[in-house]
């Protein structure tokens, strides 16, 4: 009888004690978010069309965290580009650690040419933790095509 009073008294113990390691695990899990999951919930990286970018520059033109990043080389920005916009050359050696450079807390709307290289930009900007980026999915084409203007 001592010896099934033993064995009780051990398993007794060892559930109380998983069960407790099990409250403690999932309380502090859930009380203390981690700083990557912040991060994802606060993001905004989203595709918009020509015109919906034409309305985000005119709603935000006295925004000074408001920021137009023209990707394409040098040569293809002097021909024309958006207005307000600074080059950042994909193709530059040093493109990723200039992206890097701005400001994450800005909002920023990036194009290419046709929308490949500002996908990519996209891309590592979220990477890098930026907090509000718009990509015009269609480029400065896609721009042209409505009709919106640029300056050289």
């Amino acid at each position: 009888m001592n010896r099934y009073k033993s064995i009780a008294t051990i398993l007794l113990a060892l559930i109380v004690s998983t069960m407790s390691i099990a409250v403690v695990g999932c309380t502090r899990k859930s009380i203390v978010p981690t700083q990557a999951t912040s991060a994802i919930q606060t993001q905004v990286i989203k595709d918009i069309t020509a015109k919906e970018s034409f309305s985000l520059i005119q709603e935000n033109s006295s925004n000074v965290n408001f920021v137009i990043v023209d990707v394409r080389t040098p040569s293809e920005f002097s021909e024309g580009h958006i207005k307000n916009a600074i080059n950042i050359d994909f193709y530059a050696p040093t493109f990723r650690e200039a992206i890097g450079k701005l400001d994450k807390a800005k909002m920023y709307l990036v194009y290419c040419r046709s929308g490949n290289r500002s996908t990519q930009t996209t891309a590592i900007m979220k990477d890098l933790g930026f907090r509000e980026v718009y990509n015009i999915d269609d480029g400065i084409v896609g721009w042209n095509n409505n009709g919106y203007p640029t300056v050289k």
